[in-house]
């Protein structure tokens, strides 16, 4: 039999028996509300009231486990992600949410589930798609499961409770010395644009988004060297019309008041580059400066001050901007197809590639792709223009184009 009642205190909670026998062990929650379990034995009535209890007292709120992971994903993502996480970035984890962890995972209880859940997620995405989108997915819901513990809705997180999924490298292979040669003389007959874009992507290693987000005002003819700070990027747009102008104001794009952009042309903006040692001064080499002066000449600088756009002088759209890679590579006599072309990226690791064979020390090789880690960025920051400019000379011999 149950003990002689007692008082509770305020707050405390406490065990009833409701008519039809049913012990209820009830808490009361931060936000003035109770929570309720119901057990049919006095015992175990008491354990869920002590483990109710404990649960507040560790900061976790006892109902919190009956959100399902679709809910808690939704409300991680527009209320705790968003604010803290670049617009792309954001835009690939809604992707991933929406694609790979709700279908398979929305429906379970936050508070059930289990590395043998997730271990299935992963199974079933990759199976789908690639280790690689497994790799992301599972990436994105231990950071979500994360704050799910900060926020009081879970007392671990189950992907700590597992190994984080491997993905298979799928290595890019670079362009030969010839076929990078054969590239660069087929697109120096072309027209301007295509000269100076191509000639840019292989003998400097931009990045596609370095390339298209690179402004005028950017570049030193004179001096022969280019300023990589800023990317091209499309930014989503608040909810509602779109304004009545080409340059979009700052206002109508939906992102967190923190970040830095500038709006461009409708939704191209641009962003700054994807990490500090992504910023650099790249020196150009004779062929490029050549095709840069002829574009300058034909166009002189356009509204948006974009050095590569469109017809009408509008940002270049990145699939645009792949399709006359590969058709590139077809006219060079690289590829036979456009579907065997290669990665558009492809031209960035023929630039590494080849100034490794030219016997580039790393150091350099890295102020000039602009690849680092924050160690890496302290200890090659005062890497001189003079030297990646040297380096770029041996690129330019071992390519005979001098």
């Amino acid at each position: 039999m149950p003990p002689k009642k007692r008082r509770r205190a305020k707050g405390e909670g406490g065990l009833y028996q409701r008519k039809d026998g049913m012990w209820i062990a009830q808490v009361l929650l931060p936000d003035g509300s109770y929570y309720q379990r119901g057990r049919k034995k006095y015992a175990d009535a008491v354990t869920e009231l002590a483990s109710m209890r404990a649960d507040l007292a560790n900061g976790i709120l006892p109902n919190a486990g009956q959100i399902t992971v679709d809910k808690w994903l939704t409300y991680w993502l527009d209320t705790i992600a968003a604010p803290r996480l670049k617009p792309r970035t954001l835009a690939t984890y809604r992707s991933t949410i929406k694609h790979q962890l709700i279908p398979h995972l929305g429906s379970k209880k936050l508070g059930k589930l289990t590395p043998t859940d997730i271990r299935r997620m992963v199974t079933h995405v990759t199976d789908k798609h690639s280790t690689r989108t497994a790799q992301a997915a599972y990436s994105v819901l231990a950071k979500a499961l994360g704050d799910a513990v900060k926020d009081g809705k879970i007392s671990t997180n189950p992907c700590d409770r597992m190994d984080r999924p491997q993905a298979r490298s799928e290595e890019r292979q670079p362009l030969g010395v010839d076929h990078a040669r054969a590239v660069l003389m087929h697109v120096a007959s072309q027209d301007a644009q295509t000269a100076a874009r191509w000639s840019l992507a292989l003998l400097t290693g931009a990045r596609q988004a370095e390339a298209l987000g690179l402004t005028w005002d950017r570049v030193d003819l004179q001096l022969g060297v280019i300023d990589i700070s800023w990317q091209l990027a499309r930014l989503k747009l608040k909810k509602g019309p779109r304004p009545d102008s080409d340059v979009y104001p700052r206002e109508a794009f939906d992102v967190p008041a923190t970040f830095t952009f500038i709006p461009v042309h409708w939704t191209a903006c641009l962003v700054p580059t994807k990490t500090a040692g992504s910023r650099r001064l790249v020196p150009l080499l004779p062929p490029v400066v050549a095709a840069l002066t002829a574009l300058w000449e034909q166009r002189g600088r356009p509204t948006t001050g974009l050095v590569f756009t469109r017809a009408d002088g509008a940002a270049v759209l990145p699939r645009d901007d792949t399709d006359a890679w590969k058709h590139v590579c077809v006219a060079a006599g690289v590829v036979e197809t456009a579907e065997d072309a290669p990665d558009q990226h492809a031209a960035r690791h023929t630039v590494a590639t080849l100034l490794q064979e030219a016997g580039v020390e790393e150091a350099v090789r890295m102020q000039i792709l602009g690849h680092s880690t924050s160690a890496m960025a302290r200890q090659y920051a005062h890497t001189s223009t003079d030297l990646t400019r040297a380096a770029l000379g041996q690129l330019e011999k071992l390519l005979a184009l001098d």
